[in-house]
């Protein structure tokens, strides 16, 4: 079958790419990128006015599965990410047990054979995340995962975090890092300030505790060489140790939550439990400090922070509810409103943000992610970049519906989604009777 995509901007950031162009699809082969194909074709996607840009890569994303399906699982969680632009996804490690056994692993494996877009288990640092004891991250790797995260929580023993770095190394592959202090005490999801005390949550997380132990895991990843992930920084201080460390080291990324680019502390007085996440959500001058990071380079990474949980888990008093909120579906139009509509980036550059760096970091470019090639399967996301939209919650395809972005204006929406030279998602106008159908397909 071929497939005619016309007139669409192209953004390549990775081959300098930015003109309006036409592609043709032959077998979901890319065989020609050029202006004014005039060849015969089965099906055309008119893409006047849209961009084209390399599918979508997001890390750490939790699909819950094994384990915690009533969340999410590996097939609504494709949903979600097709539905968002995403064709690649490197899992969480949101799972019980948690992904330090091959069994997890294996598992994931064997299901994602069938899942509509390329997805890649991630391992856990120690065993079942509890920092005590490394896991096996050779036998891990044997079994396929891209990289290694003990999820949402800090690796308190920094001598077991420099075995990790120095075996990781010898891997070859990433390790993704968060920063933070638990100390069982403290309230987690909610960010130590004036909203905090207005609600009278005592005990809420600091937002110094970002900074400091990241400073200590700065000093032990110094003399290892190891890549190293620093996800979800939040904070104005991080930003600055980052930057300092990237001017000394290399194989050093960072990584923002799409929501702390758009919301504060003070989304927890309208939004309640919707807005109690991990990392919290901080002031606006860190929101602000964190989208000047982007647009400096000192953080390389948008990441959805994609953590489902259902409406029970939510429906608690605020310090008790389960920290999350889904992202997917919403990250390119946080990105539309918050850094493009507002001169701050402009497409290319978040293009960069959410293809290209996470690709690169991962290694996911031998699998046909981070760029759009002549002679490839076409890994393709197709936007409108001006769209005015506002999520609702009828509309989510995640199985969780926990977003406290419901009814916030967003600019950009996914249009097509192409993985593997599949269309797995098209968005249906309301207007059409038609029900929208997702294609699974086989890997390569």
């Amino acid at each position: 079958m071929r497939v005619l995509i016309k007139d669409g901007l192209v953004i390549d950031p990775k081959n300098k790419r930015h003109a309006q162009l036409d592609l043709l699809l032959d077998d979901g082969i890319i065989v020609r990128i050029k202006n004014g194909i005039t060849d015969k074709y089965d099906y055309m996607i008119e893409a006047n006015g849209l961009i084209i840009s390399p599918a979508f890569v997001d890390l750490h994303t939790n699909f819950c599965d094994p384990g915690v399906t009533t969340r999410e699982d590996l097939k609504s969680g494709s949903l979600s990410a097709i539905k968002g632009g995403y064709g690649f996804i490197v899992l969480g490690t949101d799972n019980k047990p948690a992904p330090s056994e091959c069994n997890v692993i294996d598992y994931i494996m064997r299901y994602r054979e069938i899942m509509p877009l390329s997805i890649f288990p991630c391992g856990a640092v120690t065993e079942s995340k509890k920092g005590e004891k490394l896991a096996d991250l050779q036998f891990l790797n044997n079994h396929g995962v891209v990289g290694f995260f003990d999820g949402l929580r800090p690796i308190a023993d920094k001598e077991l975090l420099r075995s990790a770095l120095l075996k990781v190394k010898e891997l070859n592959r990433p390790l993704a890092l968060y920063s933070g202090i638990l100390d069982g005490v403290k309230v987690r999801g909610i960010n130590d300030g004036k909203v905090a005390q207005k609600l009278g949550i005592k005990n809420a997380e600091r937002a110094e505790d970002e900074a400091t132990d990241l400073y200590e895991n700065i000093k032990v990843i110094k003399d290892t060489g190891a890549t190293v992930d620093f996800c979800y920084i939040t904070t104005k201080e991080s930003i600055d140790l980052i930057n300092i460390t990237k001017q000394n080291l290399d194989n050093v990324y960072a990584e923002v939550p799409a929501l702390n680019l758009i919301l504060t502390e003070k989304a927890l007085e309208k939004e309640g439990t919707l807005a109690k996440v991990v990392p919290s959500l901080k002031t606006e001058a860190d929101r602000k400090a964190l989208i000047q990071a982007l647009k400096d380079g000192d953080i390389d990474i948008i990441a959805s922070n994609h953590a489902p949980c259902t409406a029970v888990e939510k429906d608690e008093k605020l310090k008790n509810a389960t920290n999350g909120a889904i992202g997917l579906e919403t990250t390119l139009g946080v990105c539309g409103k918050v850094l493009v509509s507002t001169n701050i980036m402009t497409w290319d550059e978040v293009i960069e943000k959410i293809v290209v760096n996470p690709a690169k970091l991962y290694k996911l470019e031998d699998y046909g992610a981070g760029s759009i090639e002549e002679g490839d399967y076409a890994n393709i996301t197709i936007f409108d970049p001006n769209e005015k939209w506002s999520l609702q919650e009828e509309d989510i395809a995640s199985k969780s519906k926990n977003s406290p972005l419901i009814d916030v204006p967003l600019i950009g929406k996914v249009k097509y989604t192409i993985c593997d030279g599949k269309l797995v998602y098209r968005e249906i106008p309301k207007t059409e009777e038609t029900e929208e159908t997702h294609v699974n397909r086989k890997s390569k």
